[in-house]
């Protein structure tokens, strides 16, 4: 199968003017599918090993939804975790567009897969009543403080179809071209009230396995997913090499701490001394 790897010159205008583009279908279905069982395999894992350990890990994002039952916000990182994953953060498909829009060789600074994904309620997580929606924000917001260019691309694979009904990504076009200084709140960071027209914002919609690019300085939030099901996109994003910044400043640390207490757990489960108490329900 031929896939795309150059941009067309109205992509790349659209790209200069609005701060996002959306290129469908980009990954084949084989390939979306073991996308979907590596995610899983990390769920099951993270979620398990934070039960093992009576902690919980510090790469998971996990709510009480206000209807019952635990959503998933994100998992963060998990290259270290998946080979599949890691290996489409460096996919052609991924990076020739992403170079061209940034005009340079795309490094890798930072990964996290983005679940949406609804539980049921175990127990064992003493988390907020609250719910997976992520705040109107840009991301440069976050990476300034590590001193990264504001030319950082994200990227997002979806692993499942996106739509307005289970809170697809909402960008607000052109907000790229000015960062806004954001005020802290309590799932982050967010845009005063008032500095976005909300009502230009446009929902990102794609099937699976297709690819959302995005700028470090595009303003953008997603709604709460109130289906049954995940809505899962896996999301990279990289610096341009020219800048310079080393390797794995931002997720490093994370990795580095938690590794140990999946290896523990993963030898409790191993000796007998535990046994899994959660796994992905499978979807008819």
């Amino acid at each position: 199968m031929t896939h795309q790897t150059r941009l067309t010159p109205d992509q790349q205008s659209d790209w200069d003017a609005n701060g996002f583009l959306v290129l469908p279908s980009v990954f084949v279905d084989d390939e979306v599918t073991r996308m979907r069982e590596d995610a899983d395999f990390i769920l099951e894992l993270i979620i398990n090993s934070s039960i093992c350990n009576q902690r919980q890990s510090r790469r998971l994002d996990i709510r009480k939804r206000q209807d019952g039952g635990l959503i998933v916000r994100k998992i963060q990182p998990i290259n270290d975790l998946s080979l599949v994953l890691s290996r489409a953060s460096e996919d052609d498909r991924l990076l020739a567009p992403m170079g061209e829009l940034m005009g340079d060789q795309p490094v890798l600074m930072e990964e996290k897969l983005n679940y949406k994904q609804p539980l049921r309620d175990m127990g064992e997580f003493q988390v907020p009543v609250d719910d997976d929606r992520f705040p109107i924000h840009n991301d440069w917001a976050y990476y300034m403080y590590n001193g990264y260019p504001d030319t950082i691309i994200s990227s997002a694979i979806t692993l499942d179809e996106c739509h307005p009904g289970n809170g697809t990504i909402r960008v607000f076009p052109g907000t790229h071209h000015q960062h806004i200084e954001h005020d802290r709140v309590r799932n982050g960071l967010e845009v005063p009230q008032g500095s976005v027209d909300l009502s230009s914002g446009v929902f990102l919609e794609a099937p699976a396995g297709s690819v959302m690019f995005f700028h470090a300085k595009l303003v953008h939030t997603s709604e709460p997913n109130p289906t049954h099901n995940p809505r899962r996109v896996m999301i990279y994003s990289h610096y341009p090499q020219k800048a310079n910044m080393g390797t794995d400043i931002r997720n490093g640390p994370n990795r580095l701490r938690e590794s140990p207490w999946e290896w523990e757990y993963r030898r409790c489960k191993e000796a007998g001394k535990f046994v899994d108490q959660f796994k992905v329900e499978s979807k008819p």
